[in-house]
Order: structure tokens, then C-alpha cells, then sequence
């Protein structure tokens, strides 16, 4: 466990972990090659709210339970030292049980402190989840960064918290998610807070540091197997803004490598250009590669050759399916040959490419997944996953299974069961978990995880510097 500093806070936030050691393991689980970090970035949302309590003057922390080897007990006695107002969970649907645990706990030894639920699960379920988990005071419904300000300071002055935009109470009747208007007044995520040695980065970026970005917030798509947290509505952050947090993130902290995690990067095609021209002009592809999402229906060879000129070097593509009916059946609004042409297109750039086929989505059979796994091989990107569709709380997907269509049917409600790889909570009449679990099986053994220098060298034909990713 590593020594956290033990000074009194207004706001302690926590990222929930009850085995820290199978966490971890899980963690590293996900790796492409043991060697190269995955999805192991420092959390971007925590970063805003630890910025926007320095700038209003409050004092706040971060915990992440499992990187920093923190037990329940740890926590117990840390809050004790730091006396916190609010002690605040951040949770996805597979951790809220665990944040659930812990609060309980917390409220049985601080009977004053107050206890709040934060996260995509609150966010979309934030009334099902005070009725669920008694440890939990009030929850966060939206985009907190607004309402944090507001929070403590009606704490401190002893005023209703559901009169708080933002806050949802037992109390509380009505609701509404907060959501930021103006990105670019967030102040940039307070990376100095983070021992950043803990956080090795989200892709294969192969420098010294990769630090997440985003320049967006809201997807406009309807997909029907994706909470979209954010909202349909897009809002994105001024191309000066974006160029200025990677200069500043070059600077002050000597990022060599950024992680766009919007969930719609390539959108305005007009923004973009203009992005990656000033990343240019500026130099500093000289100075960073980055990595981004993207969907396969709004791109072209120009703009994948712009974006390696501009210092890409990785592009995931959610694919989803390989069968156009699967594809319309889950409002994705794109096509198998738009799938085909985006990889091409992007392999030519010389951009690695990794990509995603849901196992399970409306109308799936056996014999469509297998249509995945064939069109998975042909693709041979870096790396390629296959997750067992979730329904997850508020999507599209949950509504279908619970009205039985396309034979759909929720098997658990148990949260903790509900990741992408293991065990699966929903099947079909046509295709049970058990013949899902089989066929992801069969099509990790018939795509295996790649040693990145071997692919590079195999794909296109030389194998980069360490520090020179984004040209290949």
C-alpha cells in the first residue's frame, strides 16, 4: 500500500476495489502482450473534478483502490485521518455492488460523513441505485464538474442537498442529468496529483508517458448496446483548446503520448482537419504520437494519411458485427463494406488497427458469429476482442431483452457479473450462453494476441524506435 498523505480534505473520491490483488490480475489480464500496458490509463474524469476543487479552493483526493493497493480496512482507517465531508464512489455497473459494500461500511463507523454514488451506473440509474444500496446518501446524476462547487458549499452551510442541480435524493422527486455546456472553461485534469508511475496507458504507445484526452463529450448515434453517459447531444472543446492541453501536457509533465477517448473523435471532419494541420504547423508531431476511436462510416485514405502525417499511430474501430441485417438490428449505421475499406484504408496509412465484434447482439446465430471470426482473420488487425453482449442498465439492448425480442433474455441481475468477456448475462432462443461462451472461445484461438513489433514488421514491413511509433 503506498503512503497517501494524511491532511484533512473537503471531498475524497474512490474508485472501488474489495480484492485488490484479483483486480490487479484482472488488469493485467487485459493485455495485448504482457509486456505493453491496455486500458491502464489514469481516470480523465477524476482528473476534472480534483481540477475544478483546486480552482473554487476546496481540498480534495483520490483513491483508486486497486492500483494503490488500498483494503477496505486501509480506507477506513485513511478516512478516519483525513475526515472528509463527502466520500465519493465512481463506478461502472460491474463495481457498483463493490462501492455499494464499501459505503455500508463507511456509514456504519462516520455516521456524519456523507456517502455518494458517482459514475456511469448512478448516472443512468441513480434512484434504482439508492434503493438498492442504503450506504449511498445521494447520488451524482450527469457531469459533475458543475455541481461540485455547489455540493460543498450547501454542506458546509447546511442546506439541502437536493436542492442541487444535479444531486438525486431519496427525497427528491424529479431530476435531470447536469451537463457542461462550454468545455473549453473546464480547467485541464490535475495530472499532478497523480503518481502517473502507476498508470502505464491506455494503448501500445511505447514512450514514456501516454495521457488521456477528450475533445468531446456526447455521441449523436443511437447504438442500441451503448449507455452513451454523456448524452445524445455533442459538444466539443475549440481546436486552441485541444492544442493547448497538449502542449501544456507536454510541458509540465513530459507526456510523450496521448490517448483520445471520445466517443465520437472523427465526427466534424472540418474539426479534425483543422486539429491535425495545427499539430503540424505547430511541431508537435515532432513531439507526441497519439492514438483515437473512430467509426468506420466517416473516413477516407486523405484523412487516415493526415492523421499519421499529424502523429497517429493506433485506431480502434468498434465493428461489431460482420452480417449488414446484425448491423441495422442494432442501429450501428454502418456497413460490412464500410468495415472493410476503413481497415484497408487505415493499414495503408500505416496506422496500427484494433477493433471490436460483439458476440450476441439482436438476431444473432452461431452461424453469423462465425461469419465475425472469418472476417476478424482476414482483417489480421493488432488486436481484435470479442465480448458477450451486455445489457446494460438504460441501453436499447436491456428494453429488447425484456420484451423478448429477437428471443432476447436477461439471465442475471447481478452486477457484478456484468463485463464484456465473463460470464454473460443475456442469451437468446437460437443461441445460449453456453454456445456464446463456446464461440468466444473458438474466436480468441483463432485470433491470438500479437507481439506489436512482430506485427509491425510482418504488416509494414519495418520496425519502428521505441519513440517513434507514429512512423512506421
Amino acid at each position: 500500500m503506498k503512503t497517501i498523505k494524511k491532511e484533512t480534505v473537503d471531498i475524497l473520491l474512490v474508485n472501488p476495489s474489495l480484492d485488490v490483488e484479483h483486480d490487479q490480475e484482472k488488469r493485467i489480464a487485459l493485455r495485448i502482450d504482457e509486456k505493453i500496458p491496455n486500458q491502464e490509463s489514469p481516470p480523465l474524469g477524476i482528473g476534472y473534478l480534483l481540477a475544478v476543487a483546486k480552482q473554487h479552493g476546496f481540498r480534495a483526493q483520490f483513491i483508486d483502490m486497486a492500483v494503490e493497493q488500498f483494503s477496505v480496512g486501509d480506507l477506513l482507517r485513511h478516512i478516519s485521518e483525513v475526515s472528509p465531508k463527502v466520500v465519493g464512489f465512481t463506478a461502472y455497473t460491474i463495481g457498483i455492488k463493490s462501492a455499494g459494500y464499501i459505503a455500508r461500511e463507511i456509514k456504519k463507523q462516520f455516521r456524519d460523513v456523507l456517502v455518494c454514488a458517482g459514475g456511469v451506473h448512478a448516472t443512468v440509474t441513480p434512484k434504482e441505485t439508492l434503493e438498492e444500496f442504503e450506504g449511498f446518501d445521494f447520488a451524482v446524476c450527469g457531469e459533475a464538474e458543475l455541481l461540485l462547487p455547489e455540493l460543498i458549499e450547501s454542506i458546509e452551510r447546511g442546506k439541502p442537498l437536493s436542492h442541487v442541480r444535479g444531486v438525486v435524493t431519496r427525497e427528491k422527486k424529479e431530476f435531470s442529468r447536469q451537463a457542461v455546456e462550454r468545455l473549453d472553461d473546464l480547467p485541464f485534469p490535475a495530472w499532478e496529483d497523480f503518481d502517473l508511475a502507476d498508470y502505464q496507458g491506455c494503448y501500445p504507445h511505447r514512450t514514456n508517458l501516454e495521457l488521456p484526452m477528450t475533445t468531446s463529450r456526447g455521441c449523436p448515434y443511437s447504438c442500441v448496446f451503448c449507455v452513451r453517459a454523456f448524452g445524445q447531444r455533442r459538444r466539443f472543446r475549440s481546436v486552441q483548446s485541444v492544442l493547448s492541453e497538449i502542449e501544456r501536457n507536454i510541458e509540465d509533465f513530459g507526456c510523450e503520448s496521448i490517448c483520445f477517448v471520445d466517443e465520437t473523435f472523427m465526427f466534424d471532419l472540418k474539426w479534425c482537419n483543422e486539429l491535425f494541420e495545427q499539430i503540424i504547423s505547430r511541431g508537435l508531431n515532432k513531439k507526441i504520437t497519439w492514438s483515437c476511436s473512430t467509426r468506420v462510416n466517416n473516413v477516407s485514405p486523405e484523412l487516415f494519411s493526415l492523421m499519421k502525417k499529424a502523429g497517429c499511430y493506433y485506431v480502434f474501430f468498434g465493428l461489431e458485427s460482420s452480417d449488414d441485417v446484425i448491423l441495422k438490428n442494432t442501429k450501428k449505421r454502418i456497413t460490412s463494406d464500410q468495415i472493410k475499406k476503413a481497415v484497408k484504408w487505415a493499414k495503408e496509412a500505416g496506422l496500427i488497427c484494433v477493433g471490436s465484434f460483439i458476440i450476441g447482439l439482436p438476431g444473432e446465430t452461431e452461424q453469423t458469429v462465425n461469419k465475425n471470426i472469418r472476417l476478424a482473420q482476414e482483417l489480421d488487425l493488432y488486436s481484435i476482442t470479442f465480448p458477450i453482449a451486455v445489457p446494460f442498465p438504460k441501453t436499447a439492448l436491456r428494453d429488447m431483452a425484456e420484451k423478448h425480442e429477437y428471443g432476447l433474455k436477461i439471465l442475471s441481475n447481478n452486477w457484478d457479473d456484468y463485463g464484456k468477456q465473463y460470464p454473460g448475462v443475456m442469451d437468446s432462443d437460437n443461441l445460449s450462453i453456453e454456445k456464446r461462451r463456446e464461440l468466444q472461445k473458438k474466436a480468441y484461438e483463432l485470433n491470438p494476441k500479437k507481439k506489436i513489433e512482430e506485427y509491425i514488421q510482418r504488416v509494414f514491413g519495418q520496425v519502428p524506435d521505441k519513440c517513434e511509433a507514429a512512423v512506421i
